[in-house]
């Protein structure tokens, strides 16, 4: 599975894997500034500024990297029968892991850099980040000279001589990245939850509920959602106390916003996305209330990014990604 940040709306947790939706992401930590029309007062403060330019380069790395290189980790690793031994050499589909371009590897460079000397200091965060930059940085060399080996197919040269070789340093670099993306992810998680919704109390304040109102409280509903669900033993009486609160901002936003110009084609588009994780939100606790199994078909496809099965986590990891990718275009 795949996942995705951003200042708009934070995916799962990094053992589902989420992958990142790329998308825009707000100026400034209020609607209100950006907007133009409200009042000074409504200007979000230095100190608001400071926090979202820095959230915005912790996410802008995390999505540019974290999903493909969890991605790189399962292509590797999945054709080894004995991780912790490696290679034998006598396997027969062989794959390597995925190359780390220098395009991506710059959002985690000089803005992640500058964002932990950057105020507000966040001591927890800014040593996540640190770990976080340290491990891709660890990774990139070992990553590169494993992909150019086995995507030249040199092994069949050298029998897995050097295949052997790079295992072992590489799966200790693995390692350690997946220790600090899960340190990373949680901490960025807390720092974005917090934000955003003292940035939804800002907006409400400053301009009523607008759509931007509604666009943010749906999303913070929406991960809650799926921070609860994302495990089958789930407290099913919180999943329906918050898929109701879902609901209930769902159809308020769509009798208020809906029909609001400009924007109203990619509002569209932002509902039918709510509209999908609800129906799979209400399939997700329907399917674990009543411990319904999965057919033999269902279980080979649960890890599947395209097809998991109707119920499943990663099904409603997959409309709420896609949540997140419409969130973004607004």
């Amino acid at each position: 599975m795949s996942r995705t940040l951003s200042v708009a709306a934070l995916a799962a947790s990094l053992s589902l894997i989420l992958t990142a939706c790329g998308g825009k992401a707000p100026a400034a930590a209020g609607g209100a500034a950006a907007s133009g029309t409200a009042d000074a007062s409504a200007a979000p403060s230095d100190t608001q500024q400071q926090l979202t330019a820095k959230l915005n380069a912790y996410i802008g790395c995390f999505n540019a990297l974290d999903s493909k290189t969890h991605g790189s980790i399962q292509s590797y690793t999945r054709w080894i029968k004995d991780v912790d031994a490696g290679p034998t050499g006598r396997e027969t589909h062989v794959y390597g892991p995925f190359e780390i371009s220098d395009y991506d590897m710059k959002q985690c460079d000089a803005p992640v850099t500058e964002a932990i000397a950057a105020k507000p200091a966040l001591a927890d965060l800014d040593a996540a980040a640190g770990h976080y930059q340290r491990a891709l940085k660890a990774l990139v060399p070992l990553s590169k000279d494993a992909h150019d080996y086995y995507d030249r197919q040199d092994y069949e040269d050298d029998q897995f001589a050097k295949g052997k070789q790079l295992h072992a340093p590489l799966m200790v670099a693995f390692k350690d990245f997946v220790a600090a993306s899960e340190t990373f992810n949680a901490e960025l998680e807390r720092q974005n939850d917090a934000a955003q919704r003292e940035q939804l109390k800002a907006l409400e304040q400053a301009e009523g509920r607008t759509r931007e109102y509604y666009r943010l409280a749906m999303m913070l509903e929406a991960k809650a959602i799926m921070d609860l669900m994302s495990e089958d033993d789930f407290d099913q009486a919180k999943a329906r106390e918050r898929l109701d609160a879902f609901n209930r901002i769902s159809d308020e936003a769509h009798a208020k916003v809906a029909d609001q110009e400009p924007g109203k084609s990619d509002w569209e588009g932002f509902e039918r996305g709510a509209e999908n994780f609800r129906r799979e939100g209400k399939e997700r606790l329907q399917r674990v209330s009543e411990k319904k199994p999965y057919t033999d078909f269902e279980r080979r496809m649960l890890d599947s990014p395209s097809m998991a099965p109707r119920g499943s986590a990663n099904k409603l990891m997959q409309e709420y990604n896609t949540l997140v990718f419409q969130s973004n275009r607004q």
